[in-house]
């Protein structure tokens, strides 16, 4: 029986755009887009970021080194943010998988900033009975030590999860971690997943 199912957040539940936030951080700091990426990138300070080796105010004070240009803690933040559409098809999959008693578990590789913008601007968030972030746990997926403690807090047996993720890699680390997976790529085939293997019936149309 399912009991626990596990969503990724970045294109599932929301979809983002990198290449909008390397534009919107170069229009607010005055810097040019390369000279973003590689800061982000190259130096590795978005990795360090989303494992919360760094907060908030320190990549602000970083990009505020490299720059001549005044702008704000509140205006770097919302270019950075300001990037995710919200996958409007899932939520009624997730709403009727919490009304039939599932637990729902949200597993992340994200930032501080980017999961506070999704968290206070999309509600589905708040259906979450828990949430593994990397930027809390220092994991990053696909390491195996973010799915364990996942498993930690499933409140069931591994057999009895589901994980759904757009990335192949990340669906066989949790799988060799004991959980059962599914790449997500559309609503309809993670209604189908869902029925082939728990059979879940769907009382509405998604999709």
């Amino acid at each position: 029986m399912l009991k626990t199912v596990y969503f990724d957040l970045g294109n599932v539940l929301c979809f983002f755009d990198h290449s909008k936030m390397y534009q919107q951080i170069a229009m607010c700091c005055g810097l040019s887009i390369p000279h973003v990426k590689k800061i982000l990138l190259t130096d590795k300070i978005q990795e360090s970021y989303d494992l919360g080796k760094i907060d908030t105010q320190n990549v602000y004070r970083l990009f505020k080194s490299k720059s001549s240009k005044f702008f704000s803690l509140h205006e770097f933040t919302d270019a950075m943010s300001d990037i995710f559409t919200p996958n409007i098809e899932l939520w009624p999959v997730v709403e009727y998988l919490k009304q039939k008693g599932l637990r729902l578990v949200l597993i992340s590789n994200t930032c501080e900033s980017h999961y506070n913008r999704i968290y206070s601007t999309y509600p589905i968030l708040h259906l979450f009975d828990h949430k593994i972030l990397s930027f809390e746990t220092g994991f990053l997926k696909p390491d195996p030590r973010i799915f364990e403690l996942a498993l930690q807090h499933s409140q069931c047996l591994p057999t009895e999860c589901f994980y759904t993720d757009d990335i192949p890699a990340f669906i066989r680390s949790a799988k060799r971690a004991g959980l059962k997976g599914a790449l997500f790529t559309d609503v309809p085939s993670l209604k189908n997943t869902l029925y082939h293997l728990w059979k879940i019936k769907f009382s509405y149309r998604v999709g």
